[in-house]
């Protein structure tokens, strides 16, 4: 055990981070009025797609929730990952492509896929709790399972 790093449920943190990106990702891109893509390119865009039509609170707080901070967030987070972790990320979770797809991308002889997957996994989830921070996310989500 480490005095700076407690010991995290594996389990629940990797269902913590398959859920956020599956169920909670696509209803943020849809209240920040992003896409699936702006998550996979080079650089995210300053300007959100949202339209001109609502009013600039209600495009940065829905439900309590700042969905334009919370996708740059996510941008970030995968951004600042390994580069195998960063293509496991956008090319499995934000393009949906298949596993198959995915393995043939990520070549290892020392790793198998799955092992690859999870590391990128928490990857996500420690490098997300940072961007949160610093892009004053609310509220902050812990992907991360300490129980």
């Amino acid at each position: 055990m480490s005095l700076l790093f407690p010991e995290i449920n594996k389990k629940r943190t990797l269902e913590n981070v398959s859920s956020f990106l599956k169920k909670d990702l696509p209803q943020l891109l849809l209240m920040s009025g992003r896409n699936l893509t702006d998550l996979s390119s080079p650089k995210l865009s300053a300007a959100p797609g949202s339209s001109n039509f609502r009013n600039a609170n209600e495009d940065k707080l829905i439900n309590g929730i700042d969905a334009e901070a919370m996708v740059e967030a996510v941008y970030d987070a995968i951004h600042h990952c390994s580069h195998n972790s960063q293509i496991i990320l956008i090319e499995l979770f934000v393009k949906r492509k298949s596993w198959r797809e995915v393995k043939q991308m990520v070549y290892s002889e020392q790793y198998k896929f799955s092992c690859l997957r999870r590391q990128a996994m928490f990857d996500f989830a420690n490098s997300f709790s940072y961007w949160q921070k610093v892009h004053h996310c609310q509220p902050i989500i812990n992907l991360t399972d300490f129980s």
